[in-house]
């Protein structure tokens, strides 16, 4: 069975006229169903499928471009080609401004034109139709999508672009996308992406960018070259996606992995993590670093007179008064249960280490009101410096928790130096892990 089209004419001659000049042309190719008034057509493409309506303006319910009208009310999608015994330009324009595919003067239309232009409204529908999802897609996406020429000029945007920087399209368009441009990144970077499009054709990967109020953040960036038939590039088309939300999960997950829930320090894994960067680069500036090893004296004590949840806040106070004896490129961090450690990441002599110690000592002393009621906890610390005491961040850990329990041997509340005499096999050690 041929391409169902559906004529619209109250006409017989003119209708029959017109079977026969597409039976001549087309053969079996077409289909064609025959009614006389609009109403009747409007039903029957509710009914059924028709690849094309040939129309008549002058029915005998409805006359001139309400015809058109008529037809589109019925809220279906399907090409339409008018036929007309009025030869008026005027009249033609207006019927496709109402949606009509074609407009054929009745008399003027042989069965090649008529042929033709069935075939023309088909596919000229089905384009639009595909343009019409595109730029659907275009502009409902979530994600944004900026179009440039081979000169890297914007000659459009969606509105996601506008949701996630900010920019307006009058903004950018016709202006070069370095309008977004962070400062985050250095030449180096911009080089490597445009060597990547020139290899390519493609980009990907994650940048920094400024929206439009100045704030900095993070965007998933693709950038694909369009070229034409010739290899030619004829411009770019960038997708990008806010990653803000993406990366502040990444970053809790970070902290985490890293961080201890009780107190908010640095937890065992960051806190070697840190010493041996801080060893490596004192190593290189052939300066001193150095590992504060902290106990605390008379915390078993407040876990048995009250209970876990009070100790717990205790700790929670230890760790605030902790951090603020310290500077802020030091990192504190608790390994377990009472025991916390500090790494200084510079220091210029021993007594510089030394003071920060007196400092833990004394804050640590101060007494603690809870919600149980007031209890009090000193601290024994112990010191180990690079390079002189240790050169690896694990021996450094070794001794400076070996000069601990020579600051509880010694009477507590009281911070101890490393040395070598305190090295006894039956000390217990903090397992580095």
């Amino acid at each position: 069975m041929g391409t169902n089209i559906l004529l619209v004419e109250d006409n017989p001659g003119d209708a029959r006229l017109i079977q026969v000049l597409l039976a001549e042309e087309a053969g079996s190719e077409f289909h064609l169903t025959h009614v006389e008034r609009l109403t009747d057509a409007c039903e029957l493409v509710k009914q059924e499928e028709f690849a094309c309506v040939l129309l008549d303006l002058s029915l005998p319910d409805s006359q001139g471009l309400e015809t058109v009208e008529g037809l589109r009310k019925t809220g279906l999608d399907v090409p339409v080609v008018v036929l007309s015994g009025l030869d008026n330009e005027e009249v033609a324009l207006a019927a496709l401004q109402s949606g009509a595919q074609d407009y054929l003067t009745k008399g003027r239309a042989d069965g090649m034109l008529l042929k033709r232009s069935i075939l023309y409204a088909i596919e000229r529908h089905r384009t639009r139709k595909q343009l019409l999802l595109a730029e659907a897609a275009f502009k409902c996406t979530d994600t944004g999508i900026m179009v440039m020429d081979a000169g890297w000029r914007v000659i459009r945007v969606n509105p996601a672009f506008t949701r996630v920087t900010g920019y307006d399209p009058d903004e950018v368009i016709g202006h070069k996308p370095q309008v977004l441009s962070s400062g985050v990144h250095d030449a180096e970077f911009y080089d490597d992406l445009w060597a990547s499009l020139d290899a390519n054709g493609a980009w990907e990967g994650e940048i920094w960018n400024r929206r439009k109020n100045g704030e900095v953040y993070p965007e998933w960036l693709r950038i694909n070259a369009v070229a034409d038939e010739q290899g030619g590039i004829t411009g770019y088309v960038a997708i990008l996606s806010d990653i803000t939300h993406r990366k502040k999960a990444e970053t809790e997950l970070l902290r985490q992995a890293t961080r201890d829930p009780l107190t908010g320090l640095a937890n065992r894994q960051l806190f070697m993590h840190v010493l041996e960067d801080s060893v490596e680069r004192a190593s290189s500036m052939e300066r001193a670093c150095a590992v504060l090893f902290i106990d605390l004296d008379g915390f078993k004590e407040v876990n048995d007179r009250w209970d876990h949840a009070v100790g717990d806040e205790l700790l929670k106070e230890v760790a605030r008064r902790l951090r603020g004896t310290v500077r802020v490129s030091d990192e504190v961090a608790r390994l377990g249960g009472d025991e916390f450690t500090v790494v200084l990441t510079e220091v210029r002599e021993t007594q510089d280490a030394a003071r920060v110690a007196e400092k833990i000592v004394a804050a640590v002393a101060e007494p603690y009101t809870l919600s149980a009621g007031t209890a009090e906890v000193s601290a024994s610390v112990g010191i180990a410096v690079y390079p002189a005491d240790a050169t690896a961040a694990e021996d450094l850990v070794r001794c400076a928790d070996q000069a601990m329990y020579s600051a509880k041997r010694a009477g507590k509340n009281r911070y101890r130096f490393y040395s070598a005499a305190h090295n006894t096999p039956e000390r217990p050690h903090f397992a580095v892990q």
